[in-house]
């Protein structure tokens, strides 16, 4: 009997507490489905633990994947950087999978990514970020912390594009889920 039947938020950690893909022989089959509105950029977790980014996908649109049980899967939305959801976890990895052994056809499993609920702190965040430029955060009559967040959010947003651009230094070392 063929035996995918779950999964769960990726635990592959080593000492330096990095999400990476373990080594494996058992395939499993799935399909990624953008349930949201935005363009999703699927991102692979390599066995460094490294961002791979495998396909970016449009609002509606699917991809077929042919992975591994051990291998983590985030997703971001393409523009923003923003953390992408499938079923409620940020982290998607196959626990069991297909071998030829198992003595019926494979199945491919439809995952939905979708977007997680935000808090209206975040969420607030977001809408202010898609209509002010990092150079007139200063301006805004907001908290100073506040300032600092959105800051962040920008900071990171800039470091995810250097990340994308294959020609860059940073494109190759390894980086945290988070």
């Amino acid at each position: 009997m063929c035996k995918m039947t779950g999964e769960h938020n990726g635990k592959h950690l080593k000492k330096d507490n990095k999400l990476r893909s373990g080594r494996s022989t058992v395939t499993s089959f799935v399909r990624f489905v953008n349930r949201t509105h935005r363009f999703v950029d699927i991102v692979w977790l390599n066995y460094e633990g490294a961002r791979v980014k495998y396909k970016t996908l449009q609002p509606g649109q699917f991809v077929d994947v042919n992975t591994f049980v051990g291998h983590p899967w985030i997703f971001r939305d393409s523009d923003t950087g923003d953390h992408l959801v499938v079923q409620l976890r940020e982290v998607f990895e196959m626990t069991t999978g297909w071998t030829p052994n198992d003595g019926v056809p494979p199945w491919r499993k439809v995952i939905n990514i979708t977007i997680p609920v935000y808090t209206l702190k975040d969420r607030s965040l977001q809408v202010i970020r898609s209509f002010v430029s990092r150079d007139r955060i200063p301006q805004l009559d907001i908290p100073k912390e506040l300032k600092e967040e959105l800051t962040v959010m920008f900071e990171v947003s800039r470091r995810r594009k250097l990340t994308d651009n294959p020609d860059s230094p940073i494109a190759h070392s390894s980086q945290d889920v988070n």
